[in-house]
């Protein structure tokens, strides 16, 4: 049982680095984005295939390709924000959501075609060691990511609560053409968001793809689902409401899914997210209506 503990929270921590990408792109830009996923996968492929099969002679450590994961991610995160994304301002919201979606289906089989099927070998970029906590065993990967999904939600949350830009990100999603009268950079606000959020996903791709075990095209897309889950119940403008509906989706993927069986505990996630919907739209610990 504590193992199933430990491993639902590893899972909890990769689910919310990709709620924290999700939730900070509809925070800057009221887009819910089904893209992030395969950006920082996109990365990875890359990252790795470098790191496999060598360039100029250079074969570079596992580490460097988590660096270039984050840097592909965030470079290509924001190419979708500047060529995809932009002319669709002022646009219905479901046109938004289905462009990410096509951006995400188009990475994947990219992915697809440069890559193959084959799953990818995926090193951990932190090492290979563990810890015994009461039975269970803790690697290095997975405390890297409760870590970095902890630092990442404070840093944000400091950020938008206690600076100016973050502060202008807020007035931002309140309302776009209000905070553009009053002199906010709103292009400078979507450009960060994507941006973040591709460098999140990014980091999020490179430890999740090591506790799976391989990499394949559509796994950050089917974890993405587990992680607007999360964004969902927790609150899609809340950054704490990301973390911890993602720590509600891994424990019960892991607790019920190691006891029962892993559909059964994917019913019971989405079966929380239509009573969250139903109930409190808003999420936990959202602070405005989820609706665009």
């Amino acid at each position: 049982m504590l193992s199933a503990l430990v491993l639902s929270l590893a899972y909890a921590s990769a689910y919310s680095m990709l709620s924290l990408a999700v939730v900070l792109i509809y925070s800057g830009t009221r887009v819910l984005s089904l893209a992030v996923g395969e950006i920082g996968a996109f990365g990875l492929y890359a990252g790795l295939w470098w790191h496999d099969n060598g360039i100029l002679r250079t074969r570079p450590p596992v580490w460097v390709a988590a660096v270039v994961a984050m840097l592909i991610g965030g470079a290509l995160a924001l190419l979708v924000e500047r060529l995809v994304m932009r002319p669709l301002l002022g646009r219905p919201a479901l046109d938004s959501l289905v462009a990410t979606l096509a951006v995400a289906l188009f990475l994947a089989l990219l992915e697809l075609k440069l890559y193959g099927l084959d799953p990818f070998p995926a090193p951990s970029p932190v090492g290979d060691g563990s810890v015994e906590l009461g039975g269970a065993t803790l690697t290095v990967t997975e405390m890297s990511l409760l870590g970095l999904a902890v630092v990442s939600a404070l840093g944000l949350w400091l950020f938008l609560t206690r600076t100016s830009f973050g502060l202008a990100t807020r007035a931002t999603t309140s309302d776009p053409t209000v905070a553009r009268l009053l002199g906010v950079p709103v292009n400078r606000v979507y450009v960060f968001s994507w941006g973040v959020a591709g460098l999140l996903s990014g980091a999020a791709a490179a430890l999740l793809a090591n506790v799976n075990g391989s990499l394949t095209p559509f796994s950050l897309t089917a974890a993405l689902l587990s992680a607007l889950a999360g964004a969902v119940i927790g609150g899609l403008d809340s950054l704490g409401g990301a973390v911890a509906g993602s720590v509600v989706v891994g424990l019960v993927n892991g607790v019920i899914g190691s006891r029962v069986d892993p559909t059964t505990g994917a019913g019971v996630v989405f079966a929380a997210v239509l009573v969250t919907l139903l109930v409190r739209p808003r999420g936990m610990f959202g602070s405005t209506r989820v609706a665009a």
